[in-house]
């Protein structure tokens, strides 16, 4: 459990409110877990409101006036966003020790491959090529193939800005590859969050200089062509081809069997059996 004992041991900020949940995330996340969440704009206060996952809040002193007639805990900071993240960061850097790498005795690992002591667990029949790195934790599934240069577990791109000036975060979750998964050469697979793993699921092929953002999650048989750019928290369901050099903004959700044109833009959810094209993307017609 997270407690204001953690909040002052990672901020030094004392709260007169006690509280205890299971994990942090946003303030519009639903799920079965109690979450502490931050409000630093009242506009998202409607969102607090419709969401029983919240268990606590961090705002500031005027938004928390606002919030006298909620149950919950409303913990006072100066600056929740800093706050939110500094407590992120302190629990993402004191997280147990992960356990020892395991690989299976038929994977085939290149000379020239990086894959960290701890955290990795490499399938049956996995081939890596060289200059790959590997950075737990990550989960391989049997028959994957990692082509040279790619990078599964790197660190993902976020820094926010706060009232005390950049703070980057800290990537603490885990790449989950299913199996018969193919990624190729230079291509870039994001750690998750704690919050959410990033996954690509049983038979999907990622081509060469592709990223895959943190958190993302591809469905089965998957297909992103060169170059083409997944961006954080998106899902991506059943069947997808993705062309080259496409983009998908963050938390987009792709629709089964969709197809997404060549260089498109992808700036809202696309329908399942949807074909898309352009910038910004387009509905041209069902994808069947």
């Amino acid at each position: 459990m997270i407690t204001e004992a953690d909040l002052e041991q990672a901020t030094g900020e004392k709260s007169a409110e006690g509280f205890a949940v299971a994990a942090l995330d946003l303030i519009t996340a639903k799920g079965d877990r109690k979450i502490l969440a931050f409000l630093d704009d009242s506009k998202f206060i409607s969102s607090l409101d419709e969401n029983p996952s919240v268990g606590a809040v961090l705002a500031t002193a005027k938004l928390a006036l606002e919030l006298n007639s909620s149950a919950l805990p409303v913990i006072v900071v100066e600056d929740p966003r800093w706050s939110f993240y500094m407590l992120h960061n302190h629990l993402a850097t004191t997280r147990p020790p992960l356990a020892p790498t395991a690989i299976a005795d038929d994977a085939v690992i290149s000379d020239g491959a990086v894959i960290s002591p701890a955290g990795v667990t490499i399938g049956a029949g996995v081939i890596v090529e060289p200059n790959v790195t590997i950075v737990g934790p990550a989960t391989i599934g049997a028959g994957s193939i990692i082509r040279a240069g790619a990078v599964i577990g790197s660190s993902g791109f976020e820094h926010k800005q706060t009232r005390r000036g950049i703070l980057s975060v800290v990537h603490d979750g885990e790449v989950t590859l299913g199996e018969r998964v193919e990624i190729g050469a230079l291509a870039s697979i994001a750690q998750g969050f704690a919050r959410r793993t990033t996954r690509i699921g049983d038979d999907s092929k990622i081509d060469s200089l592709v990223l895959i953002a943190h958190g993302t999650q591809l469905g089965e048989r998957v297909f992103v062509a060169g170059r083409a750019v997944v961006a954080g928290s998106c899902t991506v369901e059943d069947d997808v081809w993705i062309g080259p050099g496409a983009t998908v903004i963050d938390q987009a959700r792709i629709g089964a069997r969709s197809r997404v044109g060549l260089g498109s833009v992808v700036l809202r959810d696309v329908a399942p059996d949807s074909k898309v094209l352009g910038n910004p993307a387009r509905l041209l017609a069902s994808a069947r």
